[in-house]
């Protein structure tokens, strides 16, 4: 599949990224709301017991197939060639993307096959009846997984024309389309099944609208028999790096519970599943907008100037620290009081969880342009050893001090072994391969924004000793008070101009003063 031949106009590529990160951000506040509001609801209509075959369902098949992030791959290897001219490599370099993904889908469905043959025996311990739910249930979550797996080159063909406003409004489609079947069908009592069923029927139709996108309005064209043993050794090079990052990151955050289990007890595993999820959140809406950027890095990348790759990693990495942040030290000075209208005082302890594990991000995450540039010049490796270090010192801490600590340990741990290798090592690498300044980022990032950070944080650990929350909604005027608090120092003190003509431009009445919208 070749992508559109001519590069997007600057101005063009701006207003995607603009208004595709204002849809993705709003996809995830959809997202996040609800789960709050939705979840708990839906849990009621089916019951627990159908709500936990659900999950299983999907948990299982999760194992063998999560996020690999193998989109990035196709999207990495598409911006090089358009960037070198080259149409005929993004024809024959699509061909036999697609050749290895039906293959890779191909080897999955057969695990997948032989697992659910096993069923019986792997969850011998379910009742008769919740056996032949999860039986009926497992094949349609597969073919959603599948599904998911082979539209991965689609996606990516979104990124590389910077079809980003599309994309993201799919994508939001797709989640609204979701919960309001969901909602209809289980009011209407049809149980649990329509779950699954929904799912996947949804997501199938979002893929048929994926193709029918690009068939028509891109310049796009596929060559199945196309082959070179050059360009196939090269994607699997590249594609391991890219599988260690994604399944290193994945091993960190998912064996705390193992190790908690081990040495510690059940209910710290629950405490820290908690402080995940909220970390989970935080993770959605910072790593948002990070695809968006693949393409402009890869165009600065083959201009071969690392003062420009500087300046955006500064400017993005600013918009990330604003909204990372506000919301680390927010939760910092308030969140113990959101635990408790949460899920209660006896998960009082998942507090200090989240803590530790968003504020391992105020560093990272607002770094991401310098990892996308590490995949335009082809140097991931270096992102697969910081993972492999973090993961290395994240366990080996959490065995010593999960048992006397807990969940807290976990997390310490966790947070230790993640800034080790996302941070100082990446770091070195930034300096040393990319020849980034980073002293120069951090002067212009983090310590510019870090007054309004220390203000909100201050500010808003006074208000929580001197006026504890009754109930949730005095919870949330608290929060919408430190929003305002932050939102009016940041912008009179902090916001640099660039920062200003941005926002404005987003906002509808500015655009009608300047004649974009009637």
């Amino acid at each position: 599949m070749a992508t559109k031949y001519a590069l997007e106009p600057e101005e063009v590529s701006s207003n995607q990224i603009k208004y595709g990160a204002l849809v993705s951000y709003v996809s995830i506040g959809f997202n996040i709301i609800s789960g709050f509001l939705y979840t708990p609801w839906m849990i009621g209509k089916i019951g627990q017991a159908n709500y936990g075959l659900y999950i299983l369902s999907f948990s299982i098949i999760a194992i063998f197939a999560f996020n690999l992030g193998l989109e990035v791959v196709v999207a990495r290897f598409l911006s090089k060639y358009r960037n070198d001219g080259d149409r005929q490599g993004e024809i024959r370099f699509l061909g036999i993307a697609y050749k290895l993904f039906f293959l890779l889908t191909f080897i999955l469905a057969v695990v997948l096959a032989i697992l659910y043959v096993f069923l019986d025996n792997l969850y011998g311990n379910l009742s008769a009846g919740d056996l032949e739910k999860l039986q009926f249930m497992y094949p349609i979550v597969a073919f959603y997984i599948l599904i998911t797996l082979i539209s991965k080159p689609l996606d990516a063909v979104f990124i590389v024309n910077e079809r980003f406003i599309q994309f993201n409004s799919l994508l939001f489609f797709e989640k609204v389309v979701i919960v309001t079947c969901t909602i209809v069908a289980l009011v209407m009592g049809y149980g649990v099944y329509a779950l699954v069923v929904i799912n996947a029927i949804v997501i199938l139709l979002n893929n048929i609208f994926k193709v029918l996108y690009i068939w028509k309005y891109t310049d796009t064209k596929i060559d199945f028999l196309a082959s070179g043993k050059g360009m196939y050794r090269e994607i699997f090079v590249f594609s391991s790096w890219q599988t260690t990052v994604a399944a290193t990151h994945n091993f960190l955050m998912n064996i705390m519970p193992t190790v908690l289990v081990i040495v510690a007890s059940g209910v710290a595993v629950a405490i820290f599943s908690i402080g995940m999820v909220v970390q989970g959140y935080v993770l959605l809406i910072a790593t948002a907008v990070n695809s968006l950027f693949l393409p402009k890095v890869s165009r600065l990348t083959h201009s071969g100037d690392v003062k420009d790759i500087e300046n955006l990693m500064i400017r993005v990495g600013r918009i990330q620290l604003y909204v990372v942040g506000f919301i680390t030290v927010t939760f910092i000075a308030i969140g113990s009081e959101f635990i408790h209208f949460w899920v209660g005082d006896a998960f009082r302890e998942s507090y200090v969880v989240a803590s530790l594990l968003i504020a391992m991000g105020v560093i990272t995450l607002p770094q991401e342009i310098a990892n996308i540039h590490l995949v335009t010049t082809n140097q991931i490796r270096y992102r697969a050893y910081g993972m492999v270090i973090s993961a290395v010192i994240g366990l080996v801490l959490a065995i010593f001090l999960s048992g006397a600590y807990g969940a807290s340990g976990a997390a310490l741990a966790l947070m230790i072994g993640y800034l080790s290798g996302n941070a100082v090592f990446m770091n070195i690498i930034y300096v040393k391969i990319l020849k980034i300044d980073v002293l120069r980022f951090f002067k212009e990032c983090h310590l510019q924004l870090l007054p309004g950070l220390l203000l909100t944080l201050v500010i808003g650990m006074v208000i929580q000793h001197l006026h504890p929350s009754s109930n949730m909604i005095e919870f949330l005027y608290k929060a919408v008070g430190l929003v305002a608090l932050y939102a009016m120092f940041t912008w009179f003190f902090t916001v640099n101009q660039f920062e200003k003509d941005l926002i404005q431009s987003i906002l509808p009445f500015k655009r009608i003063k300047k004649g974009e919208l009637k």
